[in-house]
């Protein structure tokens, strides 16, 4: 229940996430979307690719499509909507199934501190540095945050947040990789 659960409470009203749909880990379900930016044509469409992942130590190497719909997580790693995009200041969160589908993030508890996560968007590679790991509860919605885990934080840097469902194959718990940008390299 992922998704889901993260938004069984209502984060402030200021926050674009307030009212963005997320999806159960094991059965996701659209709940709402996020309110239109400023200039609608800047928001991504629903499965649109935004994004390549990869990260080494656990071997993945898959695409990133707007939206944590089950048609989007089926094939992709999900971007949470409303939250930051690559290259722009705040927490770019990203959910993905473990034991089910393609299970891009089957590996994340090998992910360790200085690991680098790599997020090639357009011409341009977003190099973050692994800093931290959680264990959550799925209600706990402070992952989401511009600074993960920092309440009611603004955004002070580019951050990325990798989620899924823990341990393997139950969804009672929520892993979470924190990383920071360490630096962008145009293509």
């Amino acid at each position: 229940m992922l998704a889901r659960s993260l938004l069984a409470r209502s984060l402030p009203a200021r926050r674009p996430i307030a009212a963005a749909a997320v999806a159960a880990c094991c059965g996701f379900t659209a709940l709402g979307s996020p309110p239109a930016p400023a200039n609608a044509a800047e928001r991504p469409k629903k499965g649109q690719v935004l994004a390549q992942i990869e990260v080494r130590r656990m071997g993945l190497k898959a695409e990133v499509r707007e939206g944590v719909g089950q048609a989007v997580l089926r094939s992709a790693v999900g971007h949470y909507p409303g939250t930051a995009l690559p290259g722009q200041e705040g927490n770019t969160v990203l959910f993905g199934h473990r034991t089910t589908w393609r299970s891009p993030f089957l590996d994340l508890d090998k992910v360790r501190r200085g690991d680098r996560i790599v997020l090639r968007a357009g011409r341009t590679s977003y190099v973050y540095t692994a800093r931290s790991t959680h264990v959550i509860k799925p209600r706990d919605r402070r992952v989401l945050e511009p600074v993960p885990f920092v309440r009611r934080s603004a955004p002070d840097g580019e951050y990325i947040s990798l989620i899924t469902c823990t341990p393997k194959g139950s969804d009672r718990y929520r892993l979470v990789v924190v990383g920071v940008l360490h630096h962008k390299k145009p293509a």
